[in-house]
């Protein structure tokens, strides 16, 4: 600054003044880095699942199991390293036979109410199986995260006519805890119409690679826990079922209410016959010879030899059901047009039972076509690894 003559003037000096050309030179402000979603990987496993009204019978990947049809809300904590038990939100369930060791309500009890209570079928499934959750939990990468199910789901049921509120059902049951690990479910083939299947195409699949040529159709008679069931096929590439006739309520529950009832017609001391045991004295049943077989039932420290017993029993069985008389009827009507008739579930697992309903079904019938199935237990489930295959 200088002064000449009473004037003031300003001189200014800019010194290594850079202009900024771009806005790319202007320091720019870090964003902050999202935190990442981390989940674990998802395990792809398949289930085909068929909650009758006595079992849950299911296969997981290449394993078959099954479990009573039986669930109760747990009162108290669940017990740890027992199968069968799991938590859906708040609450704790058990099902199969757990239940007689846990206090709780039961909800539902050996009813044929499959769609219902789907979600509760299909992770009690999932937590009877001896390996499978338990290997997912450890496998996952990020253990506070919920360890991640990819399912592939078929049904086998009866009710295809409630096929729409399955999606409804499943899709509130997202998540579930087991052995305290949460489980994330993502069922992938629910939009897909052929998850849904008809009872006994397992056995269907199985039966038309026994099929002899020039046979156009065939025929199931399936004997579940609580239903038995005449079904009719085309043959094709694939067995197309065309007719389906079930007796509900008219399994190997009601002919095991048929035998207690003429169990206790005989005085023998006042001995109560147990359901349970009953079934299990009918599923160790064994053939003597002359198409009579040996049925034992232990009561206390005694055996009791019910065989006679049992063959009365069937025989009101047939009696006194109108459905199960139209039903057989049919199996013998088709025998004697030539129609080969193959015999499935649980029922026909039964040497005593599968005996009488084929000498049944073919009296007086030259060379009848009926075929018990191999495992008709399983056959029902496991013949649905066909549909996997090129083999049909």
């Amino acid at each position: 600054m200088k002064t000449t003559n009473g004037k003031t003037t300003t001189n200014l000096e800019v010194k290594n003044l850079e202009v900024v050309n771009s806005i790319e030179q202007l320091p720019q402000e870090k964003t902050p880095r999202k935190t990442a979603n981390k989940q674990n990987k998802a395990v792809s496993v398949s289930l085909d699942l068929d909650a009758g009204s006595s079992r849950a019978k299911f296969l997981i990947n290449d394993w078959c199991g099954n479990y009573p049809s039986i669930f109760k809300e747990v009162s108290g904590e669940l017990p740890s390293g027992i199968s069968g038990c799991f938590s859906i939100g708040n609450k704790n369930y058990a099902v199969g036979r757990v239940t007689n060791s846990l206090n709780g309500t039961v909800v539902e009890a050996f009813k044929d109410n499959k769609i219902k209570y789907l979600h509760i079928w299909l992770i009690g499934a999932l937590c009877n199986h001896p390996d499978l959750l338990t290997d997912i939990a450890n496998e996952r990468k990020y253990k506070g995260k919920p360890a991640r199910i990819k399912l592939s789901l078929r049904l086998l049921s009866l009710s295809s006519s409630k096929k729409n509120d399955i999606p409804k059902i499943l899709a509130g049951t997202k998540f579930f805890t087991y052995e305290g690990c949460e489980y994330e479910i993502e069922i992938t083939n629910i939009s897909d119409d052929k998850y849904l299947l008809p009872e006994g195409y397992g056995a269907a699949l199985e039966a038309i690679k026994l099929i002899p040529n020039g046979c156009y159709e065939f025929h199931i008679l399936d004997l579940g826990g609580g239903t038995l069931t005449f079904s009719s096929y085309l043959v094709g590439k694939k067995p197309k079922s065309i007719e389906q006739t079930a007796g509900s309520g008219n399994g190997m529950k009601a002919i095991i209410e048929r035998l207690s009832i003429a169990l206790a017609r005989t005085d023998r001391g006042g001995i109560q016959y147990k359901k349970e045991n009953l079934e299990s004295a009918l599923r160790n049943s064994k053939a003597i010879g002359n198409g009579m077989h040996s049925v034992r039932y232990r009561h206390g420290i005694e055996t009791l030899e019910i065989g006679d017993t049992v063959n009365h029993a069937l025989s009101e069985w047939v009696a006194e059901m109108p459905i199960v008389e139209n039903l057989l009827t049919k199996v013998s009507q088709a025998l004697l047009n030539g129609s080969p008739v193959f015999a499935t579930g649980g029922g026909m697992a039964v040497s005593v039972i599968a005996d009488w309903i084929k000498q049944y079904c073919c009296i007086d019938i030259d060379a009848p076509q009926y075929t018990i199935l191999s495992n008709p237990q399983d056959i029902n489930l496991t013949g649905l690894q066909l549909l996997n295959s090129d083999k049909i």
